[in-house]
């Protein structure tokens, strides 16, 4: 009967991978503030936590000069009860940080972004697959 009830779980897992684009030019001109599609990304995040305590999300930021990992429920509490207040600050200040450090870096660049900068979505996208890869790894390892 356990083999039934962890297989049960364990095929209902799903891994969530999320691509964040905080390129300042982008949301300077965009309808929604990026502080509002934030706190919706939260709750969205502890929706799919809430389903089931096996499943993962990952978020990724894509900046202009540089992309990186906000976020990953692997490291939250592990305690299965996530709440919205404790993932969104803790996201929040990873977000806060990340475009000070992407900001730096494009100032350092030397060349100063114009309105019609790119965002880094190819190294974003990589960063996700390689998680992605990862995660599976892990899962195969351990059948």
């Amino acid at each position: 009967m356990t083999s039934a009830h962890s297989k049960l779980y364990s095929d209902d897992v799903s891994l969530v991978v999320i691509i964040v684009d905080t390129n300042p030019f982008f949301w300077a001109s965009a309808a929604l503030p990026f502080a509002d599609f934030f706190a919706n990304l939260v709750h969205f995040v502890n929706s799919i936590l809430l389903l089931n305590h096996l499943n993962r999300v990952v978020v990724i930021a894509a900046g202009v000069s540089s992309c990186g990992y906000i976020f990953d429920s692997s490291d939250a509490s592990p305690a299965g009860g996530v709440g919205v207040t404790a993932t969104f600050d803790k996201a929040s200040r990873k977000v806060e940080e990340f475009i000070a450090q992407d900001a730096r870096a494009t100032a350092s660049n030397g060349s100063v972004a114009s309105a019609n900068a790119a965002s880094l979505l190819s190294g974003a996208l990589s960063l996700a697959l390689c998680c992605i890869l990862w995660v599976l790894q892990m899962v195969l390892n351990s059948m």
